[in-house]
């Protein structure tokens, strides 16, 4: 198991050492010593101050995801959340999604496949919300389809991404998402779920006792998306996403404000907001290093903001600053609250590894 988890490790190290290199493989480092010079840094402290609302937030959809089974505050649910997220750009894996719901579970006493189904709503509402930005923006922003990118992987090798090959990927992933809704409904209606219980239990030679313990997961994980029941906590819940994600497109557009050489408006940060999502789906080492800068570039020449031949070392430059500045505040906070939680790495990391759910006692109401 531990020899797996080091291969799964070192890969994604390599995927994003390898993005990394891409990003920075055509930029004379004197021209982003250049960039970083000259950038108004004053812009940096509303930037993180947004950074930090946008993820409490977070901490407030979730109460709503939870409110059919548990009525928590927002307060109380914020340090599990943010060390979720911190976890995720210190330890591969993505084992923040593991923590979170670990830590609530074991603070509250109360089953991890449930907390663990809530977390999934939320990723689920993450994509619907980006999918229905995305083709909002397309209204306001103009992709150019002949805009390209070009990842020079040797001199005889290179690979270049084009804005029509960002539209079609974009048309792709909305019929994933519709899948994921459909799958959705399906938890939340009883009809289907105890179809898919019967399913479980004509399953030829698992024995009966793991039958019952499959069940057991299966309906505490469903019981994670019954907030999807009521029309008034659906839409609390979507509200909430799209004002997340919004206030994550303006604090782009307000650290652009630190760049002479940048000028987004509301709409062109949104919409490289949607295209970093996507680069960052590929496996990579904690925080998506590289293939967030990769995204980063291509947005801004797609969208026209810098010149294909002239912009890539302002785009670079912008891109590391606003990752960076996104990771530093949540991994302080999140470490914080690890440490006031009395939670240890390792128990995270088994948690991530074995993804076994560690039921605590207490039943959902």
């Amino acid at each position: 198991m531990i020899r797996k988890k080091t291969v799964k490790f070192l890969l994604s190290c390599a995927i994003s050492l390898f993005f990394l290199y891409l990003a920075f493989r055509n930029i004379n480092f004197k021209e982003i010593v250049q960039v970083f010079q000259t950038i108004n840094y004053f812009w940096t402290i509303p930037f993180v101050i947004i950074t930090v609302l946008s993820m409490y937030l977070r901490a407030v959809r979730w109460r709503w995801i939870l409110k059919s089974h548990y009525d928590f505050t927002s307060r109380k649910l914020f340090p599990s959340l943010i060390i979720g997220f911190a976890l995720n750009s210190l330890l591969p894996l993505r084992a923040g999604e593991f923590a979170r719901p670990f830590i609530l579970s074991k603070r509250e006493k109360i089953p991890f496949s449930t907390v663990f189904g809530t977390v999934v709503v939320e990723r689920i509402m993450d994509s619907i919300t980006l999918l229905f930005s995305f083709f909002t923006t397309l209204f306001f922003v103009t992709i150019d389809p002949e805009s390209h990118f070009t990842l020079r992987i040797s001199n005889t090798m290179q690979y270049t991404i084009t804005g029509e090959m960002l539209t079609r990927l974009g048309r792709k992933l909305s019929v994933i998402t519709f899948l994921l809704l459909l799958a959705v409904v399906s938890l939340i209606l009883d009809r289907t779920r105890r179809v898919y219980e019967i399913m479980i239990r004509s399953l030829p030679i698992v024995g009966d006792s793991l039958k019952k313990k499959i069940i057991h997961i299966f309906q505490h994980f469903a019981h994670g998306f019954h907030s999807l029941k009521s029309p008034k906590y659906l839409a609390m819940i979507f509200f909430y996403s799209l004002i997340i994600w919004c206030l994550v497109g303006f604090s782009l557009q307000v650290m652009s404000w630190g760049f002479k050489d940048l000028s987004l408006n509301f709409f062109q940060a949104m919409a490289i907001v949607n295209i970093i999502c996507i680069a960052i789906l590929i496996p990579a080492a904690p925080g998506y290093w590289g293939l967030y800068e990769c995204g980063g570039i291509f947005a801004l020449i797609a969208l026209g903001v810098v010149s294909m031949d002239t912009g890539e070392a302002t785009a670079l430059g912008f891109t590391l600053l606003i990752h960076t500045l996104q990771i530093i505040p949540i991994v302080l906070v999140g470490v914080y609250y690890l440490w006031r939680e009395n939670i240890s790495l390792k128990q995270i990391e088994i948690q991530a590894v074995s993804n076994e759910p560690d039921f605590s006692s207490g039943n959902s109401s």
